[in-house]
């Protein structure tokens, strides 16, 4: 009882610092251990007005409760929208032993994709590439806890991916596009194709567009100040299909449920 009361007092014991940045705009404050040396400058920001942003081991340590806490509760089962067609588009696989299959996770936090996935595929090669160490090591922690081979993690930018052409037989990547600016989202699209093998699909979950909910424009013009999401309000209006197919994948898909949006996408087999 007493170790739940600490995890749930933890997020809240940030919010008179959340409060602040937000009432004086502060939006580039860390602690004066964090170095932010060679991260992207997109990167270094106060993300929903969190203490130290996505930096430091006490931010990845209540992370995935303060999204829940967002998202009231659904922010897994938004997650688990993602397992069902990436399990599809291993398909064109199936001849493949599932120990040689691997995944990419592309910025995977503190593991909660890579965790899901494992419970669905529990024989195939995982991996996670994120840009904040302290989340990596939240993520090792949580997924050393489950059984079969531990996930390989990678400390690297999404849109340099420090993996070989053609490699992996999926990639997923959830909650990242809305806080990425426009030609970052480009440079990840297009090192997802680089990366994915012919036939592989990449399996995006993030927020709703403002193409596919008009009526929730004004909460979503809002979103952007209220929880600091500086790149949300360009988000909302990007074409990702376009985006998508400019990369080279064919055979995009949408989905909306609830909150977020799905987009499916496969790279040619040699020939198409």
């Amino acid at each position: 009882m007493g170790r739940l009361c600490k995890i749930l007092s933890s997020p809240c014991l940030d919010l008179p610092q959340i409060w602040n940045r937000a009432q004086q705009k502060v939006s580039r404050e860390f602690s004066p251990e964090i170095d932010t040396a060679g991260l992207p400058n997109y990167y270094t920001q106060n993300f929903h007005h969190q203490t130290d942003g996505y930096l430091s081991d006490r931010s990845a340590q209540i992370y995935d409760l303060q999204v829940e806490i967002l998202f009231n509760g659904a922010a897994d089962a938004m997650r688990r929208r993602i397992l069902a067609p990436l399990k599809a588009g291993l398909e064109v696989f199936k001849d493949e032993i599932p120990q040689n299959t691997r995944i990419l996770d592309i910025a995977c936090g503190t593991g909660r994709t890579l965790r899901m996935i494992r419970g669905m595929l529990p024989k195939v090669k995982l991996h996670g590439v994120d840009l904040s160490n302290a989340y990596l090591r939240k993520a090792s922690q949580l997924l050393s806890q489950l059984p079969g081979e531990l996930p390989q993690l990678t400390q690297g930018p999404g849109e340099a991916l420090p993996y070989l052409d053609n490699h992996f037989h999926a990639i997923t990547c959830v909650f990242l596009f809305h806080e990425l600016p426009a030609p970052i989202r480009q440079q990840i699209m297009n090192e997802a194709f680089r990366v994915v093998k012919p036939g592989g699909s990449f399996v995006i979950c993030d927020s709703v567009q403002l193409s596919d909910s008009p009526d929730l424009g004004m909460m979503m013009d809002g979103f952007s100040d209220t929880f600091h999401e500086p790149f949300y309000r360009n988000y909302t209006q990007d074409n990702l299909i376009d985006r998508l197919h400019t990369s080279g994948f064919i055979e995009v898909t949408e989905s909306v449920h609830f909150m977020s949006k799905y987009l499916v996408a496969k790279k040619p087999l040699y020939g198409q």
